[in-house]
């Protein structure tokens, strides 16, 4: 049976398993996209850069929004 990763961290997208190198991956991306969408860029550069799909870019972005209105 596969260990069970207990510790967590929080990330602006939300609960994030510490030590599962995918999860550190996607913390990495989502990290990106904030930098590069604060630096003005385009949703289309910002997925191309940050090496997710536009459709990952727009939820990350809206998981941001619905997080933030309440």
């Amino acid at each position: 049976m596969a260990a069970v990763v207990t510790e967590h961290s929080e990330t602006s997208v939300g609960m994030t398993p510490v030590h599962d190198s995918s999860a550190t991956a996607m913390r990495h991306k989502e990290e990106s996209v904030f930098r590069l969408k604060a630096e003005g860029k385009s949703m289309d550069c910002i997925a191309q850069e940050a090496g997710v799909s536009r459709s990952t870019v727009t939820r990350i972005f809206r998981y941001v929004e619905r997080a933030s209105a309440g």
